[in-house]
């Protein structure tokens, strides 16, 4: 209900070029953040729906999961679209400010070197393959391994293998 509304109203905005309010569930910062962007195209890639869109907030491009939009409120302030790209561009987009880290992954987590942007990956004789991601959020990245389970580990560096052990044992006393 709540991402198909929020799809509707963002595809309607692009399409008008109106500015408009957002709460958006940042998944590396773990909280929910109030925008105002202006959305210039809304696309599906990978089994999710995306906008891209100019930010107010952070005054540049940024690009966000419609599923994490929980509520979007029209301005009625119109933008002038500064041709930004949607469809075919990278999910991802590389920064000074991101980490290189270092996964060992197993067969079951192979999807996460086709998935994600990646510097390199190294084969293994084994069945398990060597990848380095680039981050912003090393919290993103210690839920990514608690999520493989024992199909991953931590290679480098040493203080993301500390968090997704924090984040290991913050979510097993959830199940307590």
């Amino acid at each position: 209900g709540a991402a198909a509304d929020s799809l509707e109203r963002l595809m309607r905005a692009a399409e008008d070029h109106e500015s408009v309010q957002i709460e958006h569930y940042s998944a590396g910062r773990d909280e929910t953040l109030s925008r105002r962007i202006d959305p210039e195209e809304v696309f599906s890639a990978i089994g999710n729906w995306y906008v891209v869109a100019w930010d107010h907030r952070s005054r540049a491009e940024r690009m966000f999961r419609v599923d994490r939009i929980h509520r979007v409120d029209r301005t009625g302030d119109r933008f002038e679209p500064r041709g930004l790209l949607g469809a075919g561009r990278p999910l991802y987009s590389r920064s000074p400010q991101d980490i290189a880290i270092r996964l060992r992954l197993g067969p079951g987590a192979r999807w996460v070197a086709e998935y994600y942007e990646t510097e390199s990956i190294t084969e293994g004789s084994d069945g398990w393959v060597e990848v380095v991601l680039p981050t912003k959020q090393l919290p993103w990245a210690a839920k990514l391994v608690v999520r493989l389970g024992g199909e991953a580990e931590v290679l480098d560096p040493p203080e993301l293998r500390e968090l997704a052990r924090e984040v290991a044992e913050r979510t097993l006393a959830r199940y307590r």
